[in-house]
């Protein structure tokens, strides 16, 4: 069985930060098969579009003018991944104000330095490549499994998040199908596990609990 190759700093940074052209079939008028391309909105473009006025009818919304569920997950996780690249961004050196930089410019900065070190390198690849997938989970939330078990990472087993103006008491760790192959995150802290991580994990909870 074909397995697929987990992506390096530089493929994750790609996916959360930048646009990137896909293939869109379409036809001409004479009806003949035509490929066209369209840019396709970054991980963390579609991430801040959640927030956009207007969203929230699309995602679930009631029209009572409460915020949907999926605008709140957005914001909890868009305030994290914020705060994250900011702390990141100044660690390793960066100069500029906050006004002047995006949260896409903070995150290629903090890579780019990153590349320095591979203990950076490493970090840096496990925390933005977990974003990524948090926020593809975010817009699948049916594939998202409930784990029971303590985080390896920061030992707990259940955090708290808003949702729906209410704070909600969450398991920490969740799987989630995806084509690229299962994966698990904890929702606190940020861990991901993939591939043969998936059997210490499991290891782990059976264990510990």
């Amino acid at each position: 069985m074909n397995s697929i190759e987990p992506l390096d700093l530089g493929g994750v940074v790609s996916k959360l930060t930048r646009n990137t052209p896909q293939p869109v079939k379409t036809e001409d008028e004479a009806g003949n098969a035509l490929t066209r391309y369209r840019m396709w909105p970054s991980l963390l473009g579609q991430l801040q579009a959640a927030l956009t006025p207007g969203m929230e009818s699309g995602s679930g919304g009631s029209g009572s003018g409460r915020p949907a569920p999926l605008a709140l997950n957005a914001f909890d996780l868009l305030r994290r991944i914020d705060e994250t690249s900011t702390y990141q961004y100044w660690t390793f050196g960066g100069t500029d104000r906050l006004d002047a930089t995006s949260i896409a410019k903070r995150i290629q900065f903090w890579a780019m330095k990153a590349l320095a070190s591979p203990e950076s390198e490493k970090e840096a690849t496990r925390m933005i490549g977990g974003w990524c997938k948090d926020i593809e989970a975010l817009f699948n939330p049916q594939q998202r499994i409930e784990l029971k078990g303590k985080c390896p990472e920061c030992q707990l087993s259940h955090y708290k998040v808003e949702e729906d103006g209410e704070l909600i008491r969450k398991p920490a760790l969740t799987a989630v199908p995806h084509e690229r192959g299962t994966f698990a995150s904890c929702g606190h802290c940020g861990a991901t596990w993939s591939g043969y991580q998936l059997h210490a994990l499991a290891d782990h909870v059976t264990r510990v609990g």
